[in-house]
């Protein structure tokens, strides 16, 4: 650029770059609109979430099946079914027992009368659990 030819009046009537100034300004604006909103937003987020907290804080989480078990309850669904399968159970090692029993736990929590494979499965579970507390491998509670 000549510096010659720069004048003063040419300078203030000059247009080049007035889009880029446009463009900071409402680059600026969207800023500004984002750091508001997200100040109107936090205090409501953080109220529940401390809601939420407070909740959550009052629960403590069962790690049982959320039914009373009682032995022989089962054998009411399915008559028959405790002795059977009960008979069949003791003759698995401990490590079989426990192994079994894990793998019907999934079906613990159907309720009975579903059909099958939860209605066997379910029982199975049960029977399991008796038997494995009468060997003293698992606690009843």
């Amino acid at each position: 650029m000549n510096i010659s030819k720069f004048n003063s009046s040419s300078f203030l009537t000059n247009e080049s770059g007035a889009v880029t100034v446009d463009w900071v300004v409402l680059t600026g604006a969207l800023v500004g609109l984002g750091i508001a909103a997200t100040a109107v937003v936090s205090a409501g987020i953080e109220d529940v979430s401390e809601d939420t907290s407070g909740t959550m804080e009052d629960y403590e989480i069962s790690t049982s099946f959320g039914i009373d078990w009682s032995p022989l309850q089962w054998d009411q669904h399915n008559p028959g079914i405790y002795d059977s399968y009960a008979t069949w159970m003791t003759g698995f090692s401990d490590e079989n027992l426990l192994a079994h029993m894990a793998n019907m736990q999934q079906y613990a929590d159907y309720p009975a009368n579903s059909g099958h494979p939860y209605d066997t499965y379910h029982d199975e579970y049960y029977i399991a659990l008796d038997e494995a507390i009468s060997r003293g491998l698992v606690s009843p509670s």
